[in-house]
């Protein structure tokens, strides 16, 4: 066992690691001559500053603020916005992560460990299947106004049930999971899509866990949290390493107000909206704080005000899905499954939760 003064230390070691990670940020920027166009893209601080504290918060990350105020209000193209969000949650979630560790908070170990390979595994099967690697930012086949349907689908969903959850769950201690085959392959399989998801979005495997842990297997909102953050925390890596870093999107060359080269391919394109490398220098300093504050505040609020918290975020990006995305004014296809699915997918969890003893084969009990 490690002796108390060491453990009292852990927490504040995040904190060192936040200012680490901020002078390395400041020293690069500065070296590089990249403070004027940290600068330019002072609305990608301001929306971190909330993002960065939901991805330490809640299920939902860093992406889930990013992406809809990105692709809705700053008119980022979606894959520009997916790998930002992917990019930037590779940074804050890792702080998260570590701040999680460092103070002992409970997760699901199990959990972590089967839903991470899974999650990444969906997130390759999406990339390798819908991926245009041969277009600029690596977009999808699918086209963008079905992929912000599907999130908003998704946060309903999260909002509905965790609503419900608020209404139906009596107070209890932490609660201790008995795993079995059963459960290991409902955990795969749900990450496995929140994976898919995340190639689309740049979020999805936290809140698909989130949900599945908490409404479908009854544990505690506030020890599944962490066990997803931890999972989108390694998905957001492999985004960071295949889109950033591989496909040379974070590599961005602009001339005045255009982008000029992705990755050394030829482009023209809008700075503000399509210079991802900006975009992500500007968020970095406000995550690696924001991201493990959130996860602090996490753990210190009741559990009824977590629950509330996610149940509100989640319901206003779907009212802005329905306000911002034009599509929906159009395409009668798209509205029809927009109005199926945020009837389908709740009703599927609490059809779901109703036999998840049959289903899962399991049980929680008390620590």
């Amino acid at each position: 066992m490690a002796p108390a003064g060491a453990v009292r230390a852990r927490p504040r070691l995040s904190w060192w690691l936040s200012g680490l990670a901020t002078a390395i940020w400041a020293v690069a920027v500065l070296a590089f001559g990249h403070l004027a166009r940290v600068v330019d893209h002072w609305e990608s601080s301001v929306t971190m500053l909330f993002g960065s504290f939901l991805a330490g918060s809640s299920p939902e990350g860093g992406g889930a603020v990013a992406f809809p105020i990105f692709t809705k209000g700053l008119e980022v193209p979606s894959p520009v916005a997916r790998t930002f969000g992917l990019s930037i949650q590779a940074v804050g979630m890792t702080m998260a992560s570590i701040s999680i560790l460092l103070s002992g908070r409970p997760f699901h170990r199990r959990a972590v460990l089967v839903a991470g390979p899974a999650a990444i595994g969906g997130f390759a099967v999406a990339v390798a299947a819908f991926g245009r690697p041969e277009e600029l930012f690596w977009s999808s086949s699918i086209g963008a106004a079905w992929v912000k349907a599907s999130f908003s689908i998704l946060l309903a969903t999260t909002s509905i049930l965790m609503l419900r959850h608020l209404r139906s769950a009596p107070d209890r201690d932490l609660l201790a999971l008995a795993w079995n085959r059963r459960l290991d392959v409902g955990v795969v399989c749900v990450a496995a899509a929140g994976g898919f998801l995340s190639s689309l979005t740049g979020t999805g495997a936290n809140i698909v866990l989130f949900l599945f842990l908490v409404v479908l297997v009854g544990v505690a909102p506030k020890e599944a949290l962490p066990s997803a953050i931890m999972v989108m925390a390694a998905v957001s890596v492999v985004g960071l390493v295949l889109f950033g870093l591989v496909d040379g999107q974070l590599d961005v060359d602009v001339v005045g107000d255009r982008v000029v080269a992705v990755g050394g391919r030829a482009a023209d394109l809008d700075a503000g909206r399509a210079d991802l490398l900006g975009l992500w220098l500007a968020a970095v300093p406000v995550v690696v704080w924001g991201a493990p504050l959130g996860s602090l505040a996490a753990s210190l609020v009741a559990e009824h005000q977590l629950v509330r918290f996610v149940a509100v975020l989640a319901a206003v990006e779907v009212a802005t899905t329905f306000l911002l995305v034009p599509e929906l004014r159009t395409e009668v296809s798209l509205v029809l499954y927009l109005v199926i699915g945020l009837a389908a997918l709740p009703l599927a969890f609490v059809v779901a939760q109703r036999r998840r003893l049959s289903l899962f084969g399991t049980e929680v009990g008390r620590a």
